[in-house]
Order: structure tokens, then sequence, then C-alpha cells
């Protein structure tokens, strides 16, 4: 009689065998220390050493990603602070003047913007200050491209944009275009940043439109 053909099991034969039998390598000790891995870097490491790097490496991912969320957290929790100061204070302004110039001040100092302006799309210049009136058509044809009616823009722009807005020439790569809501003057908070990144969809600018809403209602209640 011919002797069999030897059978050597496929990959996933032993995959399968090994995840049926979990306690093969706990009786079997000597398999288990006989095992080596060739490394990323080509050298042959035991299983044993293999297993302690993916722990070390998903323990540093997972303290990475921690880190990360706290610094979220405490940026957000920065951020909210901020916000409720700005507020009480807009509240606490006399006219639209006032507020026109504690918003465009406190987002340079505390928020980080490069360029703050508060800007007005209207004929009328009653009860606003100077320099912050932008001529309604020419404000929809230059803004036409970047913003949909209501909805803010974040993100880059050229520079004849940026002149527009600022009334001067600046070194703005990025900006946050947020709409008023106002019911008696149309408007936008615009920021602006030297630096690219700070102003892009991706990043969380909701308390952005919570500040253009409490403008929008204090300037509605001066303007009445």
């Amino acid at each position: 009689m011919s002797d069999k053909k030897r059978h050597n099991p496929s990959a996933k034969e032993v995959a399968d065998y090994l995840i049926l039998n979990p306690n093969f390598f706990k009786e079997n000790p000597e398999v288990l220390n006989s095992i080596e891995i060739v490394h990323d870097s080509g050298a042959a490491v035991s299983l044993i050493q293999r297993q302690v790097e993916l722990l070390r490496t998903d323990y540093n991912s997972t303290t990475d990603k921690l880190m990360e969320l706290l610094a979220n957290a405490k940026n957000n929790d920065d951020i909210f602070i901020l916000t409720k100061k700005l507020i009480l204070d807009l509240i606490d302004a006399s006219n639209i003047e006032e507020i026109t110039a504690l918003l465009e001040k406190r987002f340079k100092k505390d928020f980080g913007a490069d360029e703050s302006r508060l800007m007005f799309f209207t004929e009328s210049n009653k009860n606003i200050p100077k320099g912050r009136i932008k001529n309604p058509a020419e404000s929809a044809d230059r803004l036409a491209g970047l913003m949909k009616p209501g909805e803010s823009f974040y993100g880059e722009v050229k520079q004849d944009i940026t002149k527009f807005i600022f009334n001067d020439e600046t070194a703005i790569k990025e900006v946050a275009l947020i709409p008023l809501t106002s019911n008696t003057l149309k408007g936008m908070i615009a920021l602006g940043s030297a630096r690219q990144g700070k102003y892009t969809e991706n990043k969380d600018t909701l308390f952005l439109d919570f500040v253009a809403e409490v403008v929008s209602g204090l300037i509605d209640n001066h303007n009445s």
C-alpha cells in the first residue's frame, strides 16, 4: 500500500483550529516559545515580544487619543467661558456702535482672530459706526461666489475679497463669514486669519452662529 500524501493545513485551517481551541498554547507552551515573527526591521522576534510591541503601540495610540480629547474638552471649556463673558458684555452695550467696537476687539483679543469686522449691508448710515457700511448690491456681487443666502462661509479667499471686507491690504488667508439674522439690519461678522487651518468647515464653529444670533437680536433692539 502506498503512503498517503501528507496533508499540509492551510493558513485558514490553522487559524480556525486555534480560534476553536483557545487553550492550545497554554497546553503546549513549547510551541509558543518556539514561534518567531519577522519584524518590520527584518529581525526575527518571538511571538511574546511581538505581542508586547503591539500592546505598547496600542497604549501609545490610546494615550494620544485621550490627550487629544482632553485638549479639545479644555478648548471647548475655554470657548464657552469667553463666549459667555462676551455675550454678557454685549448685552450691557448702549448702542450699535458699542456693540461693534466690543465685538471686533474681543474676537481679536480673546478668540485669536487676526482681523475682525462687523459689517452692515445698507444704504443708510444711521446708528452705524464709520467704515462698517457696505453697499448691498456690491456686497451681493462680491460675495455671491462664497456665501449662499443665510449660510456661513469658512475657508480660503483671494486678496481682493479680504481687501473688500477689511478695507485694507492684509495678509489674511482664511476667513469666517457669519451672516446676521437681524430683521432690521442685514450684515455679517467677518473674521480673518493669517494662518491656514483656523477657519475651516471641519472646525467647531457653533459658538460663532450663536454669537451672530445674539448680536442680531441686540441690533434689532437698538434699531427699533
